[in-house]
């Protein structure tokens, strides 16, 4: 192994790490929702072997009503034992998970670069650079640095496509990626498509370099080996629901209703029948067929190109919790280098390798244009590291063009893409490790542990404590800060649901159910939990609030009251 490259890679995985472990606990302030879930589950498993709602180690985890693959709860198991039940522990596998990916990165790029004649005396300069690339990327340090499922699954991915591309020559590495392919099943929802069209094209792409038959009938067998455990999971009435509510070909998600398109349906079958084509009417005019809904079709297209928009890439991305404040998932600066290492790549360097990146691009929205919500920032994560393999080879592809200038000229062009980059660089970081705990506070829902702790302190004056739905998921937060038995919680039911709405949860004094605060009962002290945000309000004007609890931009995020007694 070259030592100038290792001893430069050594130095980019230090970087990646203090970026991803810095203050990991307390930027973004605060867990959503969806992290104090994950938390809980794991501190179940590690304590009971059960999760919160009592089932023995599942490979679907039910959450909010949502159903997650499992794959993130059980690598917290040994953070959470490690740690603690804290925020640092809960993301910490996340953090890990980008770490070893900006590791692999550059050993992929490597390897590919190495397949093209003419880039490959720059192979190492080009892996150190796209892993220099991703260790910096707002993308990637987003999702690192909080416990997103998907950010193990872009590890799993990378790791499954690096070592079938260097299991063609080792075939202890080919027998590996089978492994890692069939481990995506249950790393991720989108990963359970891409996953497969990734194999699928490795497989038709490299089909002269594949080892001998045996190696492959091995490789099959160990891959499925994990789809048969992933049957259950894809038939399974979890799965069903989770589809229906999420994707748009359902007619809840057209501005058509179900009623409404069979009246249209009758029509053109009707005129079908007079003129003579009644079996073609009942075959191209019935909605039971997905190829009739024409405008889910129109919207999935537009979906699927929605997530190369300039505005959702560079600038302002999507929701609040998957990006930096006033920033987007890529850098400005990269978008002319992502240009010319594609362009370089179509005109000069496509080959087997390079074309699998191309098919990579393309292959990952696609799970992401039939659901709602698009362009998703985290269900189109699998994406990475391809955008910074592009913006690798371009930058070397530049910098190799202005070393054959003038020397003023390559001075100048050198500072100029120097400056550009340090400007950037600097303001993205600016903005989300000064910026992010102000002004997206309310979205990281930082002021649920200051509530937590609150009534913590308070809950032994009052008979009751009633915490309002309203709150937005509160049950979670409640068992996370307060690191409620999980022993003793599924002795007491365990969580009955998981929905946004329910009020059957409790434990200990805590109650998490709607109330109408003017007619509490009057023989009891209450302590009510709520927000005034929303509407219906959970306390009307007179309501005696004892404490209000504020997110860091200023704005009232929950109040305290005591009922009339």
């Amino acid at each position: 192994m070259n030592k100038k490259w290792f001893y430069l890679l050594s130095a980019i995985i230090l970087l990646a790490s203090l970026l991803r472990l810095y203050d990991l606990g307390k930027t973004p302030l605060g867990l959503e929702w969806d992290e104090v879930a994950l938390g809980y589950d794991a501190y179940s498993i590690l304590k009971t072997g059960r999760d919160q709602f009592g089932s023995f180690l599942p490979l679907t985890f039910r959450s909010i009503d949502d159903y997650k693959p499992p794959l993130y709860e059980y690598v917290t198991v040994p953070s959470v034992a490690l740690f603690d039940l804290n925020e640092f522990s809960t993301r910490l596998p996340s953090a890990f998970a980008g770490i070893i990916t900006v590791i692999l990165t550059a050993l992929l790029v490597y390897q590919i670069v190495l397949s093209i004649p003419a880039l490959r005396s720059n192979a190492r300069k080009i892996s150190l650079v796209s892993s220099l690339s991703l260790a910096i990327s707002p993308w990637h340090l987003q999702f690192s640095r909080a416990a997103f499922e998907v950010n193990i699954s872009v590890l799993i991915t990378v790791l499954a496509v690096t070592s079938f591309l260097y299991g063609l020559k080792n075939k202890k590495l080919f027998l590996l990626s089978a492994l890692f392919f069939g481990l995506n099943f249950f790393s991720y929802h989108s990963a359970r498509v891409v996953s497969p069209l990734l194999m699928i094209s490795l497989f038709l792409l490299f089909h002269k370099s594949l080892p001998i038959k045996k190696y492959i009938l091995y490789f099959f067998i160990i891959w499925l080996t994990f789809f048969a455990g992933f049957i259950p999971i894809l038939m399974s009435k979890d799965a069903q629901i989770r589809f229906s509510a999420t994707n748009i070909f359902k007619p809840g998600a057209r501005s058509l209703s179900d009623r409404d398109l069979e009246t249209i349906f009758l029509e053109k079958r009707s005129q079908d029948n007079l003129a003579g084509f009644d079996m073609a009417g009942k075959i191209f005019h019935n909605q039971r067929l997905i190829y009739t809904d024409y405008e889910s079709l129109r919207n999935a297209f537009s979906n699927y190109l929605s997530h190369f928009d300039f505005n959702f890439l560079f600038i302002k991305a999507d929701a609040p919790l998957h990006h930096a404040p006033g920033f987007g998932l890529l850098y400005i600066v990269e978008l002319p280098l992502i240009l010319l290492g594609l362009i370089y790549i179509l005109k000069k360097g496509l080959n087997r390798s390079s074309f699998f990146i191309l098919l990579w691009i393309m292959f990952v929205p696609i799970p992401s244009s039939i659901t709602k919500g698009a362009p998703h920032a985290v269900r189109t994560e699998i994406i990475l590291p391809t955008f910074q393999i592009l913006s690798g080879w371009g930058l070397i592809l530049l910098i190799n063009f202005l070393q054959k200038e003038s020397k003023l000229f390559r001075d100048a062009g050198s500072a100029l893409i120097s400056i550009a980059f340090l400007i950037n660089i600097s303001f993205y970081l600016h903005q989300y490790y000064v910026h992010t705990n102000y002004e997206a506070s309310s979205y990281w829902l930082h002021s649920r542990k200051e509530a937590v702790e609150a009534t913590e302190k308070l809950k032994n004056q009052y008979d009751r404590v009633l915490i309002s739905p309203r709150v937005e998921v509160p049950l979670d937060f409640w068992l996370f800060y307060t690191k409620y038995s999980p022993e003793k919680y599924l002795n007491e039911g365990g969580t009955i649901s998981g929905g946004f709405a329910d009020d059957r949860n409790h434990f200990d004094k805590y109650e998490f159910k709607y109330f109408d605060y003017n007619n509490l009962p009057k023989d009891q002290k209450i302590l009510l939990v709520g927000t005034n945000n929303s509407l219906p309000n959970d306390f009307p004007g007179l309501a005696n609030i004892i404490k209000t609890i504020y997110n860091r931009d200023g704005t009232n995020a929950l109040l305290f009251a005591e009922n009339r007694h």
